[in-house]
């Protein structure tokens, strides 16, 4: 079979030439298009990969967010319980002083002279009302308190005399208040070196 080319010749170069522009076009537009499904099927699987690094950093902090509120929550309950044993702890260092506060003033109240109707505690303060036989052995007995290791010696104080007749006896009505204080542990220490010092003595007059 035989094809005649019946366009003019000086038309061929350009109709080549079109082809060649348009063929190149297409090209383009095939790279064009092939480069943007590249770089988002690249950017899709990026987006995944910091999705998934971004739940498990999520859920890292969820669990050290948990770690941080069960510490907070035993920090808390170690504080209450600490709160209770100090109390516990006061209250029974306060209940072994009033036991010692009253052995002491069964010890130091002259029984046949002076004799104590009421005896309150609030707080540190202790007041004791009662009947003597006379000033003397009022000031006697708040001298006796002043030197006991449990009564603060500058919080004895004299609130009230009254003189009263009971039986047909002249008696001396008092009222006074004193600070109750926690002794001073005992200091070893002089002891110590006492024991030492003795010890010394006794062997060199032995040489």
């Amino acid at each position: 079979m035989i094809r005649i080319n019946l366009l003019p010749i000086g038309r061929r170069p350009v109709e080549e030439k079109i082809r060649k522009e348009i063929t190149v076009f297409f090209l383009l537009i095939f790279f064009s298009v092939s480069v943007m499904v590249y770089f988002h099927i690249d950017h899709t699987r990026t987006i995944k990969q910091l999705t998934a690094e971004k739940k498990t950093v999520d859920s890292e902090i969820r669990r050290y967010q948990d770690r941080q509120r069960q510490l907070q929550e035993l920090q808390e309950k170690h504080k209450m319980l600490e709160q209770k044993l100090g109390v516990i702890d006061q209250l029974r260092k306060n209940r072994d002083l009033q036991v010692r506060v009253l052995d002491q003033l069964a010890i130091i109240v002259p029984t046949d002279k002076l004799w104590i109707k009421t005896l309150t505690q609030k707080g540190n303060t202790l007041t004791l009302t009662g009947v003597a036989r006379g000033n003397e052995v009022i000031a006697q007995f708040m001298e006796a308190l002043e030197k006991s290791p449990y009564i603060d010696a500058n919080g004895v104080e004299l609130k009230q005399t009254r003189q009263v007749k009971i039986q047909g006896y002249k008696l001396k009505n008092f009222n006074l208040s004193c600070r109750v204080i926690v002794p001073a542990p005992a200091k070893e220490a002089p002891q110590k070196e006492e024991g030492k010092q003795k010890a010394k003595s006794s062997s060199g007059g032995a040489a």
